[in-house]
């Protein structure tokens, strides 16, 4: 008799956890996917945050990149205008002297007026490289800009579909647990 008890008493044992084990099995896997799709949803919502982080930060370098292009930029154009005064000031008098009716003082006046005319001519070529130098760097800091915002308009969306994805996963694991 002692033996029949225990072995019904195991009997019931493993048929109750086997119940159990079964019973949590066809739940558990339906909560656990949900969870883990939940965990995505979650993991793709601060994966686009990161994306509009970084296309905010393009847009912010490539802004400060065309303020400093800028400066550099108008600071150039008064520089130009300062070689066109100088060279027309440097010129002017020695044109003067062209009109004169010694013909030495004519020619070394002509001589001085090429030498001048070199040397403004060296100072141009030296002005127009820094200023398309500026230039690029401002077209490149215009082009991060406009990355930087094709970007973000690309990742707001991302986000709206990852959010969108998050809350309904959310529902679903909701409607699951009860």
């Amino acid at each position: 008799m002692h033996f029949i008890m225990k072995r019904i008493t195991l009997t019931l044992c493993i048929l109750t956890s086997y119940l159990l084990v079964s019973y949590g099995q066809s739940d558990d896997p339906k909560i656990a996917r949900l969870e883990s799709k939940v965990e995505s949803a979650k993991e793709r919502v601060n994966a686009t945050d990161a994306l509009i982080f970084s296309a905010d930060s393009l847009i912010a370098v490539g802004e400060a990149e065309m303020a400093k292009a800028e400066v550099a930029l108008k600071e150039l154009s008064q520089e130009k205008k300062d070689i066109d005064r100088d060279h027309f000031n440097q010129k002017r008098p020695l044109e003067r002297q062209l009109r004169s009716k010694d013909r030495d003082e004519a020619r070394e006046a002509k001589a001085k007026i090429r030498e001048i005319d070199s040397d403004n001519k060296a100072r141009e070529r030296d002005w127009n490289t820094r200023y398309r130098a500026m230039l690029r760097e401002y077209d490149s800091g215009k082009r991060t800009v406009d990355k930087g915002k094709a970007n973000l308009k690309k990742a707001k969306k991302q986000k709206k579909d990852a959010e969108k994805r998050l809350k309904d996963a959310e529902k679903e694991l909701q409607k699951a647990q009860k």
